[in-house]
């Protein structure tokens, strides 16, 4: 029993680490965004709409 907890601690420890990033891809060069990378979550939001007003097609590649 006890080493279930543990193990779903260390799972969900896991999660936290993890960002929301993404691929924006235009005219075949690919750029990965993550969230890690700004100082808010807008900022990382506002970043990626920008890709994508230029014509970058973004998709999400990882992260939680």
């Amino acid at each position: 029993m006890n080493k279930l907890i543990l193990i779903a601690l260390v799972f969900g420890l896991g999660l936290v680490g993890c960002s929301r990033c993404e691929d924006c891809e235009l005219n075949g060069n690919t750029e990965t965004i993550c969230e890690t990378e700004f100082d808010s979550s807008n900022q990382y939001e506002d970043a990626i709409a920008d890709r994508e007003a230029a014509g970058a097609v973004c998709t999400s590649s990882g992260g939680f």
